[in-house]
């Protein structure tokens, strides 16, 4: 039917029930005890949507319109009477209610929160504005709103469940002749017997509800919608004439005992109804159930018959598929340490060491598969003494995901070591990916930290956020979000940008340490940031463990699991004590390390560039003449600050070729030259560099 046939149809109902109802007026014109149109609008809603509105607006309005003071009277009784069954509807949508009326909370929900509750709108809107406009006087309030209500309520609970139930007759299974004669019977019964006890002046209107048990039991909502309205129907209009028990008290008592009475009816009938429906879904479920049962028995049966007459042929077979079985459980066994093992060579055998900061990594393979995982992390150390943090996942297990993660991998540190910059980083792996055999989604997270500012660049391709853990509480890095890897052929990324603070730690991890099956990942996220800062105050490596050891099930794991930690150390106006190889790719972390340090105690920026060139002229020296074409050569730098004064020292281990022997000769004179003193003590077991410099405090950076 179009739409406009069915705001026609549902207005047309709407005045119908209205004139029905206003003939059992019991204040002035408007108030009535039983008002038939909010039971039809709210039908109206539930059958065919909300859209209806217009209709019930328009209808209410040219109803009210003739029996009000004026039009605004009208319109404004109109738009309670169109509110009430509308937040009704919106009520029961909340709540998930069925039209059906085949569950329990269906009627509770249809009783309190469709009749006794969203009815209050229409009544006191309707109630004040009689009073407002001088159509009844105020001290008729009390007994306006309570018949009004009771009049809205009515509908509700008589009305629309009744024609709720009227697609149940060609949508359920049909009635037997014998089941319809005796509908009519229980039908008729239930007239009788709400029609003697409405007339008479003794309390027996609990005898009706046996009546309408009987029509729950028997028929359910189909049953019982017809019997609740004709039981209310009588009842109300007993009350209108004020007979049997509602013979004495005042108008205001006598609606509230109709009202109780309809909502007894209205509970008991489509209450017992819903609890039939589901005891009968329920039994024939369990009927289902035997019959399957049965037929699986039989055939089991059957099935043990057949072997049972094979069993002598077969125990030498059993005893060969044991066998079988303690090797496949072996080689199973093997195979799952093969797997941990390939994971673990893929991911970095070591982590680099960063002066001034404290790096830590975990990775745990899930237990419950031998498949190779997709996880990873690296640190990757970039020019100028920035290092390259990041942490993926390939999705799926298996060989295609351990060789896409060793190409993502390696191909990141190459695409850091040309542009390390996140989005230019992130869009090469976008486009290495696109170029796979097969097509694979991988999410990453990809940060470039500057030990020596505390900045941090990043981008996030639908990866879980890091987690920053410093003394003021924890922050997850939300920003610069972007689909993962290989979803879209064109995908931008974003790039965004966080301060870390000294002694904050970043903590980088995959989703095997959050997700749990049935557990929204919000509690995970939660869980994960609570026992972070529980062991804050700890290192990095006890934290890696901390959080490995309660947010995993030691007995089996689902999923692998990697975590990246990473701690900006301060020296908190403290000596700087660093120990480094003496490689050349070191030195530009300890320039690092040293120009943080100076930060930290306030020193100008002219004497912190001279101090840096000084101490990285003395420790390129250690470089080039201490250990010569030996490897594994370490060097300590050791800060001191007393009283305006810097005191560095340069102490290596090893053995510096004689002046003729060495190239340059330059360094040296270079570290006098910007120092206030210089002293070289060789020993044998090795050479200190001692240099000492008066610097500016508080001066303008």
């Amino acid at each position: 039917m179009l739409l406009g046939g069915r705001l026609l149809l549902v207005a047309l109902a709407y005045y119908l029930g209205a004139r029905l109802g206003l003939s059992l007026s019991l204040v002035g014109e408007n108030v009535t005890p039983l008002w038939p149109p909010t039971g039809i609008a709210l039908a109206a809603f539930l059958l065919m949507g909300r859209s209806m509105w217009p209709a019930v607006a328009v209808a209410a309005f040219a109803v009210n319109l003739p029996i009000s003071e004026g039009p605004i009277p009208a319109a404004v009784t109109a738009v309670g009477n169109t509110a009430a069954p509308l937040l009704a509807a919106v009520l029961l949508s909340r709540v998930g209610f069925r039209r059906q009326l085949d569950r329990s909370r269906d009627a509770v929900a249809l009783v309190f929160l469709a009749a006794l509750a969203s009815m209050l709108v229409s009544a006191t809107i309707g109630a004040l504005t009689l009073v407002a406009s001088d159509a009844i006087p105020s001290d008729e309030f009390p007994s306006a709103w309570a018949v009004w209500w009771t009049g809205d309520a009515m509908g509700v609970l008589a009305v629309a469940p009744f024609l709720l139930c009227l697609p149940l007759f060609w949508e359920g299974r049909r009635w037997p002749d014998l089941l319809w004669l005796e509908a009519a019977l229980m039908l008729v019964g239930v007239a009788a017997v709400t029609t003697v006890v409405s007339l008479v002046q003794v309390q027996l209107l609990i005898l009706v509800l046996p009546m309408l048990g009987w029509a729950s039991w028997r028929f359910q909502l189909r049953g019982a919608a017809p019997a609740a309205l004709i039981a209310s129907l009588i009842a109300t209009w007993a009350a209108t004439r004020e007979l049997g028990p509602f013979e004495s008290g005042s108008l205001l008592e006598r609606m509230l005992t109709l009202q109780g009475f309809n909502a007894c009816v209205a509970l008991t009938s489509f209450f017992l109804a819903a609890m039939v429906t589901e005891r009968q879904r329920t039994l024939e479920a369990l009927e289902e159930s035997t019959h399957d049962l049965e037929d699986r028995v039989r055939l089991r049966t059957l099935e043990l018959s057949a072997a049972n007459a094979r069993l002598v042929s077969e125990i030498k077979e059993r005893f060969e598929t044991q066998e079988q079985l303690s090797q496949e459980e072996e080689r199973s066994r093997r195979e799952h340490q093969k797997a941990e093992t390939l994971q673990r060579s893929l991911l970095p055998d070591r982590l680099p060491e960063v002066p001034g900061v404290a790096l830590a990594s975990r990775y745990v393979p899930a237990t419950s598969d031998i498949q190779v995982g997709g996880d990873w992390y690296d640190v990757v150390p970039l020019p100028g003494g920035k290092i390259g943090l990041a942490i993926g996942d390939v999705a799926g297990h298996g060989l295609q995901a351990a060789a896409t993660m060793g190409q993502v991998r390696m191909a990141l540190r190459a695409y850091a070591l040309q542009d390390p910059s996140p989005v230019a980083v992130v869009t090469g792996l976008h486009r290495l990916v696109e170029q796979l055999p097969m097509s694979q989604m991988v999410t990453l997270l990809y940060l470039v930290f500057d030990p020596a500012t505390g900045s941090l660049r990043f981008t996030n391709a639908g990866h879980p956020p890091a987690l920053v853990l410093g003394d003021g509480g924890c922050d997850f890095l939300l920003d610069a979000v972007s689909p993962p890897i290989g979803v879209a052929a064109a995908s931008t990324f974003f790039e965004a940008g966080y301060e870390l603070p000294p002694g904050a730690t970043l903590l980088l991890y995959t989703d095997g340490l959050v997700e749990r099956r049935g557990v929204s990942i919000q509690e995970g996220l939660d869980r994960l940031s609570s026992e972070a800062l529980c062991q804050f105050d700890g290192d990095v490596e006890a934290l890696c463990d901390h959080l490995i050891s309660v947010m995993l099930d030691q007995d089996t794991v689902s999923d692998d699991t990697a975590l990246l930690a990473m701690r900006l150390l301060t020296t908190s106006g403290g000596p700087l004590r660093l120990t480094v190889p003496a490689e050349p790719r070191q030195l530009a972390q300890v320039r690092s390390a040293l120009r943080l340090w100076l930060r930290e105690h306030g020193v100008a920026r002219e004497d912190e560039n001279e101090i840096l060139v000084a101490c990285g002229e003395a420790c390129a020296n250690v470089v080039q003449h201490a250990y010569g074409v030996a490897a594994g050569g370490l060097m300590d730098i050791e800060g001191v600050w007393s009283e305006g004064t810097i005191e560095l020292s340069i102490r290596d281990r090893g053995q510096w070729r004689p002046p003729g022997e060495r190239e340059g000769g330059w360094g040296l004179q270079l570290v006098q030259a910007v120092m206030d003193s210089v002293d070289v003590e060789t020993k044998a077991d090795g050479t200190v560099i001692r240099m000492r410099r008066r610097v500016q405090v508080g001066a303008e950076r």
